[in-house]
């Protein structure tokens, strides 16, 4: 049986005119084409450049299959890896939920523990009235006479220090959809700086009045996503919150005071500076840092809940971000290569500023609200707002509980990341660069 002269598949003679496999035209040279030899010559190069063509296609499919057989075991091991992950992680939340399981009923011992020893020194109080006085002073000298008498000094009670309210003159910026400039004025705020007896702390608190806000982002709002709805009216108390991101002279302070939960690290942060945020702090870091704070000033201490900040942060706006329609490099630090609206490019630092760098606030009096860091919130995450509350205290229940709220955006951010209303969420245990936070106390 003959074969096709160009890919060497096996034919019928007279029953087809083509190769089944290459498409080569298999029919016979008449007798007047073999008797011209330019024309055998000419069919004979076009037989030579097809055999080549084709031994090229078939090297090339060769080497399409051999890919593709690779490509499928990369698939297979990229599944058993996705399944090895996901197993990691469900133990990670196995043993995250344990531990939290753990550390509540251990803070119910110790509850019950100290209502028992409530218990134990009422009793011990009323056996005291009950036995004659007479008694009491016989024992005691007959106590004097054999060992030195043991007196029982309790602990002065401190109370909270006092808070001094002063005035603060800041200045606000609006600006339109281009960046331009289109208000500045003038505003005063009640704030105090919180102070420690022999010790550096030098800590800036402004007051937030009560009021009530639609948290959320709109539908039509630039960036905007889907984790930001629905948009729901939020009724806030009022409480202080610190004008900047806690800074590194001040996380030196506080990490120095004796440990409650767990030890700090007096400095953890990668750009140095007294005036830069402490950064690379964890959740959990924070909090510690707000338990030492307030067992320090007997104030109630503590990140903000997430209704608080993005309040905070409005400071009574609804635009997408406090200074109007959009951001520029001159009034926040981000990724100024990127624009929100219709502004022009801005610069980009490549790190995080100073506190304060900008000298301009909200209406609220508070800085640095939008880029440089991130900043902690107490609140775990949730993936929306469908059951939300709606008085401002921290929504606690459900959600993921070892995945807590950051917002505000930070240096190397877009601009749609440092929105008033942008969510993000990390690892509680895990501290980032860009990560830091602000501490606040209610009223």
């Amino acid at each position: 049986m003959p074969r096709c002269p160009v890919c060497r598949t096996k034919y019928v003679v007279g029953k087809v005119d083509n190769c089944s496999l290459c498409g080569w035209n298999l029919q016979p040279y008449s007798l007047v084409v073999g008797l011209v030899p330019e024309v055998m010559l000419k069919e004979q190069t076009r037989l030579e450049w097809a055999q080549a063509l084709w031994a090229s296609v078939k090297f090339y499919r060769e080497q399409i299959q051999q890919f593709q057989l690779k490509l499928k075991d990369t698939e297979q091991t990229t599944v058993q890896l996705r399944s090895e992950l996901e197993q990691v992680k469900q133990t990670r939340d196995q043993f995250q939920t344990n531990l939290l399981y753990q550390s509540e009923r251990v803070n119910q011992e110790l509850i019950h523990l100290r209502s028992e020893l409530e218990k134990v020194k009422e009793a011990q109080n009323h056996l005291e009235a009950e036995v004659p006085i007479e008694t009491v002073l016989l024992v005691e000298s007959q106590q004097e006479e054999k060992e030195e008498k043991i007196v029982d000094i309790q602990p002065e009670v401190i109370p909270a220090l006092t808070i001094n309210k002063q005035t603060l003159t800041i200045y606000i910026v609006n600006v339109d959809a281009w960046g331009n400039q289109i208000d500045c004025y003038q505003n005063k705020v009640s704030y105090f700086q919180e102070k420690l007896e022999n010790l550096d702390l030098d800590l800036e608190l402004v007051e937030l009045p009560s009021g009530e806000f639609w948290m959320g982002s709109q539908t039509t709002e630039q960036g905007r996503e889907i984790h930001e709805e629905p948009q729901h009216l939020v009724k806030i108390e009022p409480f202080y919150m610190s004008r900047f991101p806690i800074t590194q002279s001040q996380w030196r302070v506080i990490a120095n005071l004796p440990t409650i939960n767990r030890s700090l690290n007096p400095d953890p942060s990668n750009v140095k500076g007294d005036n830069q945020p402490v950064e690379q702090v964890s959740w959990y870091d924070a909090v510690e840092f707000c338990e030492r704070l307030a067992h320090a000033t007997k104030r109630n201490y503590r990140l903000p809940s997430e209704a608080e900040w993005e309040y905070a942060c409005r400071a009574g706006t609804s635009t997408p971000f406090h200074f109007g329609e959009t951001i520029t490099s001159k009034l926040a630090n981000y990724d100024g290569n990127y624009t929100y609206n219709l502004e022009a490019p801005g610069e980009y630092c490549q790190r995080a500023v100073r506190v304060d760098n900008y000298k301009i606030a909200n209406a609220f009096g508070l800085a640095d609200m939008h880029g440089n860091v991130w900043e902690w919130c107490y609140d775990p995450w949730h993936d929306n707002y469908h059951g939300a509350k709606s008085d401002g205290s921290v929504w606690s229940e459900g959600g993921s509980q070892n995945r807590r709220l950051l917002r505000g955006g930070a240096w190397y951010c877009l601009p749609s990341l440092c929105r008033s209303a942008q969510r993000h969420w990390d690892e509680a245990n895990h501290g980032g660069s860009g990560i830091s936070f602000r501490v606040v106390f209610s009223v």
